[in-house]
């Protein structure tokens, strides 16, 4: 897991012995960071939280403990059927343990927030956010042993209008599922479509290969799958004409982007329009030093050239003073 930002909200309950069995998806419908959602989550006079909130930028701000109720999800509405109507909820809800009357849902559940700055929720999760966010519900569900699949009334995985069409039917709105379940399937390995993957080896429909920390790093960043190896890594040094300081290390290079490695950073996602101008420049430096050699030599030549007519000329008045 990357580095979790803690930013605790009052606004919370006791699970009263209720153990966590459905992880809800949520989208905040507005907002520009983890942090500032965190920080309205903060506000006690906000009365809602969610224990986690992952930003556009892939940054995990955590604002409820797990083993805490967070006050997220509100009360289940509209009748049983098909949930995604905007109508019904998911009938197995209705099985859901009863608080105060009311089939209150966050005693049983752990819910993770999702910054859409679009009030409708309509935008999609940006790679590093989808990144984070996968990873994240793969280890919530490995510690709660909450079911790694779409929920039913045993648990599992669901968006906030499984349970309250009525107010969030377009909670968290668009959601990549389907990329999530093979996620999940592939063990938390995000393998691009049209690659394949046998344990130690990631292979690109071209043919070419990727192996160890590069393969590492593309099966947790959702890679696009066009963005393909040109070649297959080797060592570099340096690493970067760039930033000579980094020093030599192993290299690779895609049709987008290039990784390197090193034995004190590890693997880093290279700045391949930095490295792209740099070649630039060297390349009109050797340029124009050519030319200088190419204007010395013609010249050189044009010395010679006159050094022998002077020489003939002084043959020829040794011949006439004789």
């Amino acid at each position: 897991m990357p580095n979790i930002i803690d930013i605790p909200s009052p606004n919370w309950s006791s699970r009263d012995g209720a153990a966590p069995r459905w992880l809800i998806i949520h989208g905040t419908a507005g907002g520009s960071s983890a942090q500032a959602i965190g920080n309205y989550f903060a506000e006690s006079a906000s009365q809602v939280s969610s224990h986690y909130v992952v930003g556009q930028d892939g940054a995990i701000v955590r604002c409820v403990d797990e083993n805490n109720a967070a006050w997220a999800n509100g009360i289940i509405t509209g009748p049983a059927g098909t949930s995604g109507d905007g109508v019904h909820h998911d009938p197995w809800w209705d099985t859901a343990p009863q608080w105060g009357g009311l089939p209150n849902p966050n005693p049983v559940t752990i819910s993770i927030e999702h910054v859409k700055p679009d009030t409708d929720n309509a935008s999609a999760l940006t790679a590093a956010q989808q990144a984070a966010s996968f990873a994240l519900i793969k280890d919530i569900c490995t510690r709660q042993n909450i079911p790694m699949r779409a929920a039913n009334a045993q648990g599992g995985i669901t968006g906030h209008y499984s349970m309250d069409p009525v107010n969030r039917s377009r909670c968290p709105g668009t959601f990549p599922w389907s990329s999530l379940w093979t996620y999940l399937q592939q063990g938390g390995k995000m393998i691009p479509t049209g690659w394949t993957d046998n344990g130690t080896t990631l292979t690109a429909p071209n043919g070419h290969k990727v192996v160890q920390g590069f393969r590492d790093y593309i099966l947790s960043h959702s890679w696009d799958a066009n963005d393909y190896p040109i070649e297959e890594s080797h060592a570099q040094n340096p690493l970067e004409l760039s930033n000579p300081d980094l020093g030599g290390g192993t290299q690779q290079t895609f049709r987008f982007s290039m990784l390197g490695w090193t034995a004190a950073s590890g693997v880093i996602f290279e700045w391949l329009g930095q490295e792209l101008l740099t070649v630039r420049t060297q390349n009109e430096q050797l340029k124009a030093q050519l030319a200088t050699y190419q204007n010395g030599s013609a010249v050189s030549a044009a010395i010679q050239d006159l050094q022998t007519v002077v020489t003939s000329a002084q043959d020829a008045l040794t011949k006439l003073k004789s």
